[in-house]
């Protein structure tokens, strides 16, 4: 038998220790004094009460000898102990445990929690009366005895948790007026009570989790309404029946979680009764069932999430006409059904997610000529499929108001070139560098017509062909790609306030005449070759620079031998002026960088913090030597090797 004990108001004042006295009892270490308290002698249980009371929050009494006797004995020293108890913890492993009288005027005691315990008797005016949370765990209880009649020695209870335990028959006297939160899970029911029976006693039932249990019986006596609920999850069980005379008024969240409907019931069946849903999961569920004619309403539901699940049939008059946020992952559409007729059904869509893991069919095969999301602001298209390029490029343009685009490029998505021509679209996001792919000698990559974009964060690896058409609103930019030609998108980011760069240098990186004169944050990756040149194209036309990084994105792939560089014949503006912040992640200490960093010391008149770290920890003293030996370091300046 185990007991835990938690919360103890009191606790013992600590007191100094004496020089070179022997250690007291209460000095030991916790988990020995419960040891030893366990095995006291019984006529000595005032003086370890006592101590239990005055000095832990939290307690264990364990009982390793399963006599009965023994049983008795232990039990009645622990209840001793029940004071000023805010939690309590008890499992005796299938035994029968007896209700302790101390309890009854418990008032401190605000969590129990059950575990494998048997009840043979509860006491007529046996209460728990400050309770507010019960946890029953594998809690069986005798012939004569039920779960209800525990239940109701708790007039206070807000939050009870019930895990394998048998309900034997819901009394309709035996009120929960306080409970706020259930969880059944993996629970019974005799003959034809239910959930929906159990729900009758508590008014004010607020969440309901129901796992692997009965939710609704074949005869419900009288009609039961759910004023209060506001959130109900169902997993893993089967509904083939629900009443009429059932009503949710209030329920705002729902999650379906591998839920099977019958007898001719089904996710359109419980909406009926939901008039108020504006939150809907669904998981490995079947939606509709092509028996149903009618429905009440949805005209509530504001954001539906559709998971792993096959949709045969769209219902040719049903409607979402409130739904704002969608999301479709793994979502498979049979016979004529597609994700455009889908969406249809969705007028007012703001926010949609298809995301199409592992799974080879098309998503978008074609985009007919009545498709349109007039109000969709954000897309994220993960792990999608078209049938080509034009299908990609017209789904963008039946967009006329997108904001917010993401892209999860798959290796075989149909598309050599994605024509992003989007006016309003002012937040990309594309990944580019997931999985291996199969080299193709055909341009394939990313022409982008954004004018109104304000932030981009780009990641291809493989790309060939990158094209940004003139970007004057860009502010914020992270773009790691491979392609070699960077005058076809760098010279777009006039604009640009921070700018994350890893690209392929070139002898004119951008076109000549190109400034950015808002540029205030740039990091810069190490990688390539020629990004020396790069920099120092950057410093010259950036005046405004006040936070410079080198760092390398790449690791141990850090093997490109660095192109001499040309130190400028003129200082950059940005040097003498503004810059006050350098970090260099994964310094070499190579001479062209102790070169290169020199310069940047020695010119950096502005500068407040210098920081070099380099992969080995060895070379730090070293390097460190080096570039103070150059004496070309601002007096202004800080030099840090972290």
């Amino acid at each position: 038998m185990i007991i835990y004990i938690s919360g103890v108001r009191a606790k013992l004042s600590q007191t100094p220790k004496k020089k070179m006295e022997e250690p007291s009892l209460t000095e030991l270490p916790d988990d020995l004094i419960l040891k030893i308290f366990s095995l006291l002698p019984f006529f000595k249980e005032s003086v370890a009460t006592n101590l239990l009371t005055k000095r832990w929050e939290d307690l264990m009494f364990d009982d390793n000898d399963k006599s009965y006797e023994s049983l008795v004995k232990f039990t009645s020293f622990v209840y001793g102990s029940l004071r000023s108890v805010r939690r309590l913890r008890i499992q005796t492993s299938g035994k029968t445990l007896e209700l302790p009288s101390s309890l009854n005027i418990c008032v401190t005691l605000k969590s129990l929690i059950l575990n494998q315990v048997r009840i043979k008797v509860v006491p007529p005016c046996f209460r728990f009366p400050s309770l507010k949370s019960l946890h029953l765990f594998s809690v069986k209880f005798s012939a004569y005895e039920s779960l209800e009649i525990f239940l109701k020695s708790c007039p206070d209870l807000e939050c009870l948790v019930v895990k394998n335990v048998l309900f034997k028959t819901v009394l309709p006297w035996c009120l929960l007026p306080s409970l706020k939160t259930m969880h059944l899970l993996s629970s019974n029911f005799w003959e034809n009570e239910s959930v929906a029976s159990l729900l009758r006693i508590c008014p004010v039932l607020g969440d309901l989790v129901v796992n692997q249990t009965k939710v609704f019986s074949n005869n419900v006596p009288a009609s039961i309404t759910c004023r209060a609920l506001k959130t109900l999850i169902l997993r893993g069980l089967t509904i083939n029946v629900i009443p009429p005379s059932f009503c949710m008024p209030s329920l705002k969240a729902m999650q379906l979680l591998s839920v099977k409907f019958s007898g001719g019931e089904s996710v359109e069946s419980l909406l009926r009764i939901c008039p108020l849903l504006e939150g809907l999961v669904v998981n490995q569920t079947e939606v509709f069932d092509s028996n149903e004619c009618t429905m009440s309403s949805c005209g509530k539901l504001k954001t539906l999430t559709l998971s792993e699940l096959s949709i045969k049939v769209v219902l040719p008059w049903f409607r979402l006409p409130s739904l704002k946020s969608l999301h479709l992952l793994s979502v498979k559409f049979s016979g004529e059904e597609s994700i455009a007729s889908f969406l249809q059904i969705c007028p007012v869509l703001e926010y949609l997610v298809v995301d199409q893991t592992e799974d080879d069919s098309v998503v978008l095969e074609d985009v007919p000529v009545w498709f349109c999301l007039p109000s969709l602001k954000s897309l994220h298209l993960l792990s999608v499929n078209f049938s080509g390029d034009e299908s990609f490029s017209k789904l963008i343009q039946r967009c006329p108001v997108l904001e917010d685009l993401v892209i999860n490029k798959t290796r075989d998505d149909n598309v050599m070139i994605f024509n992003i021509n989007a006016p309003s679209l002012r937040s990309l996001s594309i990944d580019n560098s997931i999985g291996e792919r199969t080299y193709v000698e055909e341009n394939h990559g990313f022409v982008i017509n954004a004018p109104s974009l304000e932030k981009m964060n780009f990641k291809d690896t493989f790309s060939n062909c990158l094209v940004f058409e003139h970007m004057p609103e860009v502010i914020e930019a992270n773009i790691h790609v491979i392609c070699g030609q960077p005058e076809n998108f760098i010279g777009s980011l006039t604009s640009i306030c921070h700018l994350s760069l890893c690209s392929l240098s070139s002898e004119t990186p951008y076109p000549s005449g190109t400034t950015f004169p808002y540029l205030e944050h740039l990091e810069l990756c190490t990688r390539c070759a020629g990004w020396a040149n790069l920099l120092v194209c950057i410093l010259k036309d950036a005046p405004t620079l006040k936070y410079l990084k080198l760092k390398s994105q790449h690791g141990a792939h850090y093997n490109d031998q660095m192109i001499l560089w040309k130190e400028p014949t003129a200082v950059p503006e940005c040097l003498s002026t503004h810059l006050e912040i350098m970090e260099w992640r994964q310094y070499e200490g190579t001479e062209q960088e102790r070169s290169m960093a020199a310069y940047i010391l020695a010119n950096a008149t502005c500068l407040k913090t210098a920081t070099f770290s380099t992969r080995c920890g060895d070379k730090h003293h070293n390097m460190l030597r080096k570039l103070k030996n150059l004496n070309r370091v601002s007096e202004t300046s800080q030099l840090l090797f972290d």
